[in-house]
C-alpha cells in the first residue's frame, strides 16, 4: 500500500492556511491579532465563544482645516489644536457554529454600531488574509465615522 499524501489534523498553531480550527479557537486568534495591532487597547475580555476588546482612538481636526482655523484664533480660542478621545468596542463572536461576526461599536451614550463584518468558513480558510480584512474593515469604518478628522487608530 502506497500513501502518497497524508494530512494530519493538528491544533498547534500551524493552521494559518487551509484552516480547520474550531470557530471558538479562531475567534481567540482573531481577537489576539486585533489586540496586538490596535493602539489604545485598555481592556480585553474573553467569555466563551467571544472576544471583547475596548480601545481608545484619538482624533483631531484635519490639518488643512487647522491651518485655516489658525487665522481666526480669537474666535476659535485654540480649539483647532484640541485632541479628542472616543472609546470603541470590538466584539468578535461565533453565531450558531456557522460564522464569525465582528462588531465595531462606538462607546458613548448612544452606542452607535459603526459596522459589522460577517466571516463564513470560506473567509476563514486563510487566517492571515482574514486578519488583514478585519483590521482594514475596522479602520475604514472608524475613519468613515470621523470623516474630516485626522484619526489615530
Amino acid at each position: 500500500m502506497k500513501i502518497l499524501a497524508k494530512t494530519k489534523q493538528h491544533f498547534d498553531g500551524r493552521e494559518e492556511y487551509y484552516n480547520r480550527l474550531p470557530l471558538p479557537s479562531q475567534v481567540k486568534r482573531l481577537g489576539n491579532y486585533l489586540k496586538d495591532n490596535l493602539t489604545g487597547v485598555y481592556k480585553v475580555q474573553e467569555p466563551p465563544n467571544e472576544y471583547i476588546i475596548y480601545t481608545t482612538i484619538l482624533y483631531q481636526v484635519d490639518p488643512e482645516v487647522r491651518k485655516a482655523m489658525k487665522r481666526y484664533q480669537k474666535e476659535f480660542k485654540g480649539i483647532e489644536e484640541d485632541i479628542y478621545e472616543m472609546n470603541i468596542y470590538f466584539n468578535i463572536t461565533t453565531y450558531g457554529g456557522q460564522y464569525i461576526r465582528v462588531n465595531v461599536i462606538q462607546l458613548d451614550e448612544y452606542e452607535v454600531t459603526l459596522g459589522f463584518l460577517r466571516l463564513d468558513r470560506l473567509d476563514l480558510m486563510s487566517l492571515p488574509d482574514c486578519k488583514k480584512k478585519i483590521l482594514e474593515y475596522a479602520k475604514k469604518r472608524i475613519e468613515k465615522k470621523y470623516e474630516g478628522y485626522e484619526v489615530l487608530i
